[in-house]
């Protein structure tokens, strides 16, 4: 009994790594095609749901050349430019978009959340 449920166990286990890797596969990435007024306000508002900041202020010629995109929390300062909470230690947010069975997703790479993207139209991107 006990060598039918290991080779149960193993056998599930392949199966599960073989679907994440063919999962896998059809990523790709990605870069946006003609952004209209209403896919960059969808994009906007994707960002600020995976990072979780309050605003995102994006350039016209973002995500149209690159799948990826850096962003930074904006740091606070007085009146003489200097830090209001002194250093800031916050790592930049790393995200790609990419291209997965015809729908562009968007993607927090350090936490792996994703968005959707309805109204944005991507292509993969060449290498």
């Amino acid at each position: 009994m006990k060598f039918v449920s290991r080779r149960v166990v193993t056998v599930s286990v392949l199966f599960l790594s073989a679907c994440q890797m063919i999962s896998a596969q059809t990523t790709k990435p990605a870069i946006l095609v003609n952004p209209g007024i209403e896919a960059r306000e969808e994009l906007n508002q994707a960002i600020v749901a995976i990072t979780g900041f309050s605003h995102v202020s994006l350039s016209t010629s973002d995500l149209t050349q690159s799948s990826d995109l850096v962003i930074e929390r904006k740091h606070q300062r007085d009146g003489h430019g200097e830090l209001l909470q002194g250093r800031d230690l916050e790592m930049p947010q790393r995200i790609q978009l990419v291209l997965q069975d015809g729908q562009c997703w968007l993607q927090q790479l350090s936490s792996g959340k994703r968005q959707l993207l309805k109204l944005a139209q991507c292509k993969p991107k060449l290498p």
